[in-house]
């Protein structure tokens, strides 16, 4: 009996992993030895890897062909650690350690680069004027790329997590170690509200219009807020306990695309945080294990399609319908 009961378990488990590979379209090999980190652009043109190898590379992912490598510093203890594209794909930052640097895309050109230390993640404007920089010691700071100065601080008690802008210009989102995520008026750089996450906070996201804002905590609830002055709660996504590493709103605001440390990709309705779909995308070993994580992903237009880069540098094109 005890026989029969585990080779029913087994099945299952065969049977689950079967069909919980998405519909896939296409797949790109990147990092052949992983990535720290990834951004998709807005319009899923291009990528950028963080190599662990220590440099960065801008991927056309039609072609799957590199574009240009880029680095800040020649030195072992290197490496990109956080980037965003503009808006419209033509400006690129990147972060790592001790420095951020402004990549014109159109033909790899650094148009900006700055020492600054202990920095942790990185967003830019729509424009690609302004990038919001969180660090180690305890703020964000809203910085002017153009006019090379300090436009605001935004203040935490410990280490900033997480960071994210409005494409409208409204808005500034930060997560920190003190368990809060901060929402921030960008016209007068006053706060707005903050949420006790009771942990501390893995991801902060905007949708473009700046009318949502998800916050999620390691580990745990990921919620939906208005973006309005009660913040108020729109919902709270099925999933619990979870860690949230990347996240992105459909261009009309009804779906949610959320890429977990645990390799899944799931989707769910923004009203009501209920998933919709969700499942485990390609890995390069069928029986080592793989921890895997989705550093970024990007919805295409309409939401008919969905791009996703993990960290073991595979990148893939799903079909949403």
């Amino acid at each position: 009996m005890k026989s029969y009961s585990i080779n029913i378990i087994l099945l299952s488990l065969i049977l689950t992993a079967c069909s919980d590979q998405g519909n896939m379209i296409e797949t790109w090999q990147h990092e052949d030895i992983g990535s720290y980190a990834s951004a998709i652009s807005p319009d899923g043109r291009f990528l950028m890897t963080g190599s662990i190898g220590g440099y960065g590379r801008v991927w056309d992912l039609k072609n799957n062909k590199v574009l240009y490598s880029i680095q800040h510093e020649e030195s072992d203890e290197g490496g990109v650690l956080d980037a965003a594209f503009s808006a419209d794909s033509k400006v690129l930052v990147t972060i790592e350690h001790q420095s951020i640097a402004r990549w014109n895309m159109s033909d790899g050109r650094l148009t900006g680069y700055w020492k600054w230390p202990d920095l942790k993640k990185v967003a830019i404007s729509a424009d690609g004027r302004y990038a919001l920089i969180g660090m180690k010691v305890r703020q964000a700071i809203y910085f002017d790329m153009v006019a090379g100065k300090m436009i605001y601080v935004f203040p935490h008690h410990e280490k900033m997590t997480a960071v994210a802008l409005s494409k409208d210009g409204r808005f500034a989102l930060t997560g920190a170690d003190d368990w809060n995520a901060s929402l921030w008026n960008l016209k007068t750089g006053k706060h707005i509200w903050s949420k006790n996450m009771n942990y501390k906070i893995a991801n902060v996201t905007l949708s473009d219009n700046g009318e949502y804002a998800l916050v999620n905590a390691y580990i745990k609830d990921a919620n939906i807020y208005s973006t309005n002055k009660a913040g108020t709660l729109i919902s709270s996504l099925e999933d619990k306990r979870m860690t949230v590493v990347s996240a992105d709103f459909s261009d009309n605001n009804k779906l949610l695309a959320v890429g977990r440390a645990a390799k899944s990709i799931n989707i769910y309705d923004v009203k009501t945080g209920k998933k919709i779909k969700g499942w485990r995308p390609k890995v390069k070993h069928l029986v080592q294990p793989d921890s895997a994580t989705i550093l970024d992903l990007k919805f295409g237009k309409n939401a008919k399609t969905l791009v996703s880069e993990s960290s073991t540098g595979i990148g893939q094109l799903w079909s949403l319908e």
